[in-house]
């Protein structure tokens, strides 16, 4: 081969590397598996729950202006404190609302970017797909134990939660961010060790181990793909499915489906309605992150 044809074969290789590479990474990636899922902005360390407060003071974020606006601040509280129950009752429930707010709407943002992904490409005959959307769906489909294999049964799993069901379980799980599990581990939404291993913390004698977390970005991905995926909750993906063509995907609503999450049965999903509908936490189901002054907060202990 003349040196002119093999550059010229280089040069097609490194398009097509390049072609493919371009395609494979605009595919998004499922929040679960978002490794620094953080905005690349500094980071304001705090140490006491009285400082975040301050911080939300300062930003002028208030929950009824979110309500309001529908307009989120970027505020990404990694961690939580370990005294949310030093605070006065009012500013402990709006602070953990406040600061678990905006990382919900943000795993949310996520699977709604995959779940558009797949919208699109559903709509191509298959003939057309590149490899890399082939590669794509299929590893969904593997994630998500989807049998049948086809891709509408697994846009029945790839969906939000609502921002209401979300922050009620977080709420009761986690007893408004004080359980030992939340602050140690990042764990707010009572998640036991999966099968696959992780890390984790142990209940007193070490009988249970409870999954643990980087951060809790990491470990609300976990919990909102653990409902996606887990065989248990086949009613809340069909109830789901049918509120959201009803127009109606509200966590008043969508809590109805989760008798199996927890051993109290009817008496927890009646305990979920009652914290959504007290503090009115189906209200931010439309609020968008508003990036224009991004916060990113770190506890010390």
């Amino acid at each position: 081969m003349s040196l002119f044809k093999k550059s010229r074969t280089v040069a097609l290789c490194l398009v097509l590397m390049t072609s493919s590479y371009t395609m494979a990474s605009s595919l998004p990636l499922s929040p679960e598996k978002i490794q620094q899922p953080y905005p690349n902005v500094s980071i304001t360390t705090l140490h006491s729950a009285k400082t975040l407060i301050s911080e939300f003071d300062r930003h002028y974020y208030q929950l009824n202006k979110v309500a309001t606006s529908n307009s989120l601040p970027a505020f990404f509280v990694e961690n939580l404190p370990d005294n949310l129950n030093s605070l006065p009752v009012e500013q402990k429930t709006s602070g953990f609302i406040r600061l678990l707010l905006p990382t919900i709407s943000d795993v949310n943002t996520h699977i709604l970017e995959v779940r558009d992904a797949l919208i699109a490409i559903a709509k191509k005959p298959k003939h057309d797909w590149s490899h890399s959307e082939q590669v794509w769906v299929d590893n969904l489909i593997k994630e998500y134990n989807v049998k049948s294999g086809e891709i509408q049964d697994l846009l029945m799993h790839v969906d939000i939660i609502p921002v209401g069901m979300v922050l009620a379980q977080g709420i009761d799980e986690s007893g408004w961010g004080t359980s030992h599990f939340a602050i140690e581990g990042n764990n707010l939404y009572g998640e036991h060790l999966p099968s696959k291993g992780g890390k984790y913390l142990t209940t007193p004698g070490g009988h249970v181990k409870v999954a643990a977390f980087d951060n809790l970005f990491a470990g609300t991905a976990s919990y909102m793909h653990n409902l996606n995926t887990t065989e248990a909750y086949k009613e809340l993906w069909h109830l789901r499915h049918k509120l959201r063509q009803q127009n109606n995907l509200t966590g008043h609503e969508l809590v109805q489906a989760l008798s199996h999450y927890s051993t109290r049965g009817q008496a927890y999903v009646d305990n979920l309605r009652a914290l959504i509908k007290h503090h009115q936490l189906d209200r931010f189901d439309h609020v968008h992150l508003d990036d224009a002054n991004t916060v990113r907060i770190r506890f010390t202990k």
